[in-house]
């Protein structure tokens, strides 16, 4: 665990010269990452496998169906799914948002909140309102922004070693 973290951290701090590409696998990286720090509701965790479902657009290509093949989050094959539409979504544990109008945003966040689902985005001001965890790259550096409330509020809990390398929204505003 500790060389996961010491690595994850090492992603953090590298400058990236082909920016765009190496921030988009990052990302593609971070989700499982991620999700590998996070406790879910025990009521979740009867699903033979862990779901990732896209929101909207696909930025990854095929690099998330390429680097999750055949791998394993919390010791279960890893799905993917795509949805255009919330109504699409229906059982996952993660929730990756690209949604661009800020009200769809919320639907999805609040629909995330009621059913213990992470919700990750790069989204300006994912966090602040209510989404769980929101990436930013900022001169060629990796900021994660985590919304500890929005995670409570999930019935999620993010391990300590996340938490460490995030700056961290806390108080009764998720």
């Amino acid at each position: 665990m500790l060389l996961l973290m010491v690595g994850l951290l090492s992603l953090l701090q590298a400058p990236w010269v082909y920016a765009g590409d190496e921030e988009r696998k990052l990302e593609a990286v971070f989700i499982g990452r991620f999700a590998s720090y996070i406790d879910w509701p025990d009521k979740d965790r009867e699903r033979e496998r862990f779901v990732i479902t896209l929101l909207d657009d696909n930025p990854f290509g095929k690099l998330l169906d390429d680097l999750y093949r055949d791998k394993r989050i919390h010791n279960k094959p890893i799905e993917l799914r795509y949805a255009n539409k919330l109504e699409q979504v229906g059982e996952t544990d993660v929730l990756f948002i690209t949604l661009r109008n800020a009200a769809a945003r919320l639907a999805a966040t609040e629909f995330a909140h009621k059913n213990g689902i992470l919700t990750i985005s790069e989204a300006k001001g994912f966090a602040e309102s209510g989404g769980i965890i929101q990436l930013d790259f900022v001169e060629q550096k990796t900021r994660i922004k985590i919304n500890h409330a929005a995670a409570v509020k999930s019935g999620l809990k993010i391990g300590a070693p996340l938490l460490s390398i995030a700056t961290v929204l806390r108080g009764d505003k998720p």
